[in-house]
């Protein structure tokens, strides 16, 4: 509700004379200095939270004798303060605890024959505007207590999404989007349907959404109040909130910016450090310190070029640059990407091998493909990767046809490196398909060669862009 303030919130509360309030949710208790600074010292506050993100002793001391804190929940609460003049409610965002909330306000109104008071909630927008949230579903009554589960949710999905993605998916949210007492929206139009009494709701649908809710005979009597839910439905008024929810959503922007790549800076170190020590491993041991090097630069470039697809190993006989290749993958965090490992004969020990490094550095998974060459012959489409990104051309593999195959799925900029123990017919192949699409030439460590292929073949389509109408590589790179 904080962002609300200067737009809405407090011109409403000074419009209304608000002098006795309630604040449900305080989180880290911004609104308080704002509402009593604003109001005056005639003000009143009482300040309702459980688990506050604050020390409310603070403000006690510094507004003595306007500041009341309750550490409870809010239906614990409500039912015994005096009646209020407003009331911003911000709390546990389910229909039960909002509906309820509304209910004692006004129940405290009419004991004293006083108006209910103007009423401010939050979060009456997606995505809790008709779906519960419990923060502690242990104090919801069971019959009003939806089926919930901790998983995201997004737009236009009525069911939660799986557990990683979406808007909070550490919180208790209920599975499914609306129906019948569900959300905080719901909450206040079962209020306002049932309530005696005419009443006016303006909704400022931004920021997840800020409902006014006041009675019509509170707006007669108080045309300045009236005139600012007019001001706020106007034009002008509509143009203050695209103002505002634009500088929300750059503020957004910028913090997510700054969270995502200070993760990135923190998870390059820590991968650098952990391919530093994958390479003094045995499992690595057979390429060279400068090989692995190379390698690791050459997959930095991958990355950092955006190049769709997976690895290909072509020859396993050493497995040391697979194996790091995965570890690099793990490192990364590069779950979308695999390592195909394909060996001319699977029965030659090679595939062991190769087998027994991942394991030894558990890096063993489902995202890393064992293959025969033969296999490839006979069926590419189902043992090769739509698209591929690098390819390790090794010894152990002297199959022409097999390297065509996995060239020709080679991604724009894609990488091919080719040992200097590589078979001849492997290395024939790679040359010809190089003079073929034109792709750029290096010499690497170890006496390796490098390529990289261009941006399309000699038939102007993308390089290595795969089967016609294909659009399965799209998903399988990043």
């Amino acid at each position: 509700m904080f962002p609300f303030w200067e737009v809405a919130v407090a011109p409403v509360l000074e419009a209304a004379e608000a002098r006795r309030l309630v604040e449900v949710g305080a989180l880290r208790g911004e609104n308080t200095r704002l509402i009593i600074d604003r109001l005056g010292p005639q003000t009143e506050l009482h300040v309702v939270d459980p688990l506050p993100d604050f020390d409310p002793a603070e403000h006690e001391r510094e507004f003595a004798g306007q500041y009341v804190f309750h550490r409870d929940l809010s239906l614990n609460v409500l039912g015994d303060l005096p009646p209020m003049d407003a009331a911003l409610i911000d709390g546990d965002h389910n229909w039960y605890t909002v509906y309820n909330e509304l209910r004692l306000l006004r129940e405290v109104a009419r004991a004293h024959d006083a108006p209910l008071p103007l009423l401010l909630l939050h979060d009456v927008g997606w995505p809790y505007g008709h779906r519960d949230l419990y923060y502690d579903p242990s104090n919801i009554p069971e019959e009003f207590r939806r089926d919930w589960r901790r998983a995201g949710m997004e737009p236009g999905k009525v069911r939660l999404v799986p557990f990683g993605a979406g808007l909070n998916p550490t919180l208790a949210n209920a599975k499914v989007e609306g129906g019948p007492r569900n959300g905080v929206r719901r909450g206040l139009d079962d209020f306002v349907a049932e309530h005696d009494r005419p009443m006016r709701v303006v909704v400022l649908p931004i920021y997840f959404g800020l409902a006014i809710a006041v009675e019509q005979e509170r707006l007669d009597r108080q045309p300045a109040l009236a005139a600012e839910l007019d001001r706020l439905e106007s034009p002008a008024g509509k143009d203050q909130l695209l103002r505002l929810a634009e500088e929300i959503r750059l503020e957004a922007l910028i913090f997510q910016h700054k969270i995502f790549y200070d993760r990135e800076t923190s998870l390059s170190r820590i991968a650098r450090r952990y391919l530093g020590q994958v390479k003094e491993r045995p499992a690595v041991a057979s390429a060279t310190r400068a090989g692995l090097d190379e390698l690791e630069a050459q997959l930095d470039a991958v990355c950092r070029e955006l190049v769709l697809g997976h690895v290909v190993a072509l020859g396993v006989t050493r497995p040391g640059p697979a194996t790091f290749a995965k570890a690099y993958l793990e490192a990364h965090e590069l779950f979308g990407r695999h390592v195909h490992a394909v060996a001319a004969d699977p029965d030659g020990g090679d595939l062991d091998d190769l087998r027994a490094g991942l394991e030894a550095l558990d890096l063993a998974d489902d995202r890393v493909h064992h293959t025969a060459a033969e296999a490839v012959v006979a069926d590419p489409a189902g043992t090769l990767p739509e698209r591929v990104a690098l390819v390790l051309v090794d010894e152990g593999l002297a199959d022409g046809a097999v390297v065509d195959l996995v060239l020709d799925r080679l991604a724009p900029s894609g990488r091919v490196a080719v040992s200097a123990g590589a078979a001849p017919e492997a290395v024939a192949a790679v040359a010809a398909w190089a003079d073929r699409v034109g792709a750029g030439r290096e010499d690497g460590a170890d006496g390796a060669t490098w390529y990289v292929a261009g941006s399309s073949n000699e038939a102007g389509d993308p390089v290595g862009a795969g089967p016609a109408g294909s659009s399965a590589d799209h998903a399988e790179g990043f």
